[in-house]
């Protein structure tokens, strides 16, 4: 279960209309855009006035909770730890954030429910906010029940970087990855749900006659929740299912339980091999797909989880021409060309030391920041109260320009992707061709009903 949160949040995918309706490209907002104005202005020339927990006269505190220590996967989110430490000592040199220092208060939920609720509890009583990476902080009573420096029960912003059912429901909860549409839905038969099909567009757009298999991880259920509708989108603009179509896979299965769905793409002829559940559970995909002689795929896909160089390590040759999209830029080869990702690799020592949890994590941060600065701008007292507005003020947050612009207070998601994919032993931008740019075209948003609840 803990090496699907590698990035189990950007999910399948992204598709659209028909592949006769092309792709459309967009740059990717500066870091001096409308929508990222504030975070780009000098971070603390003034101290705001506030009265919350959390704020000083000199310091502004806010709690990271990440699953670092962990007996499956030891160190699990500790370059994402990394990449906060090196956030807030970035912006502390150039002033601190409204007129005050910002002290990251990190707490290890350990990928336990006592563990991670504990930390929520702590966040409550010491900070402004929480940005969070637990992949099991599924209960949000502690979350929206958290009293303000008035004792008033009126919750406390949670900024997170990884968010399953319920938490993506949870209307103190905010993410790039909205799920609003199904969270609107959830009680109903069927939901609906909003899902991002650029990638399967960009599939259907260049290569013909597509059909084969979809895998997504089977060890947390609500993985379900936002992985099959985005397949069956997949599936409704043209690739064909073989076999059952949909099959769930765990992130601990060994290769011989790729053996079965090996067999069927072999049966069918495959062209399209799609498999989302974890890094190791695509590879070890490929590595039987090679051994039993599948040699009819025309597309290996996954999504966001295996864009990480211990994926090429890992799969060597076998998973050589693999496509991924992503909702942020290609940090491996672009990390250089955004001066908000370059400043953070030089903090943290180089390319080597950043990963998809790090950048969600400190994109998490970066809308910390920007919400912040807003709320402060403002000219009344900063609160929690005043970070929730402006919060839902953020109608097209870029993150300096790292993700296209994303309607982080509807709870929306994105139409903006960027396809990568493996080229001689490098992850390199396949689509659009222009570095710092996305594909934001309306068309790779649609939404499909489904009843995936009961």
């Amino acid at each position: 279960m803990v090496l699907l949160a590698v990035g189990l949040m950007v999910a399948a995918g992204c598709s659209s209309s028909s592949p006769s309706s092309a792709p459309s490209s967009t740059s990717a907002p500066s870091s001096t855009s409308a929508s990222s104005s504030a975070a780009a202005t000098s971070p603390g020339a003034s101290a705001a006035s506030a009265s919350e927990i959390g704020i000083t006269a000199t310091q502004i505190h806010v709690a990271f909770i990440a699953d670092v220590d962990t007996p499956v996967a030891p160190g699990l989110f500790q370059k994402s730890v990394n990449a906060v430490d090196a956030w807030a000592a970035l912006l502390n040199a150039k002033g601190g954030l409204a007129g005050r220092q910002v002290v990251v208060d990190f707490c290890d939920g350990k990928l336990d429910q006592n563990a991670t609720t504990n930390c929520v509890i702590q966040a409550c009583q010491n900070d402004f906010a929480i940005i969070s990476q637990a992949d099991v902080l599924t209960d949000t009573s502690d979350i929206d029940g958290c009293k303000d420096e008035a004792g008033q029960a009126a919750g406390i912003p949670n900024l997170a970087a990884i968010a399953f059912p319920p938490l993506t429901c949870d209307k103190d909860t905010y993410t790039i990855d909205g799920q609003a549409t199904y969270c609107a839905t959830a009680a109903d038969n069927p939901q609906t749900y909003t899902v991002n099909i650029g990638d399967f567009r960009y599939y259907e757009s260049h290569f013909s006659g597509l059909h084969g298999i979809w895998v997504y991880n089977g060890d947390v259920p609500t993985v379900k929740v936002l992985s099959v509708p985005e397949f069956q989108a997949g599936s409704n603009l043209g690739i064909g299912k073989d076999g059952d179509g949909f099959y769930s896979s765990s992130g601990e299965a060994p290769q011989s339980a790729m053996t079965p769905l090996t067999q069927v793409m072999k049966e069918s002829g495959s062209t399209f091999g799609y498999d989302g559940s974890t890094l190791g559970n695509n590879v070890l995909l490929r590595r039987e797909a090679q051994l039993q002689g599948v040699s009819s795929v025309k597309v290996w896909a996954c999504n966001s989880v295996c864009y990480d160089q211990s994926y090429i390590t890992l799969g060597g040759t076998a998973v050589n021409g693999t496509y991924t999209p992503l909702p942020n830029l290609p940090f491996l080869s672009e990390y250089q060309d955004n001066p908000s990702l370059d400043a953070l690799v030089t903090k943290l020592g180089g390319i080597s030391d950043l990963n998809n949890d790090a950048v969600d994590a400190y994109i998490m941060a970066l809308l910390f920041q920007d919400a912040v600065q807003k709320a402060a701008a403002g000219g009344g007292t900063l609160n929690r109260a005043a970070l929730f507005t402006a919060l839902g003020h953020e109608s097209a947050f870029t993150a300096q320009g790292i993700i296209g612009p994303t309607n982080v207070g509807a709870h929306e998601q994105s139409p903006c992707i960027v396809m990568a994919q493996v080229v001689n032993g490098t992850w390199q931008r396949a689509y659009p061709a222009k570095p710092g740019t996305f594909d934001c075209s309306s068309a790779n948003i649609t939404t499909i009903k489904m009843n995936l609840t009961s």
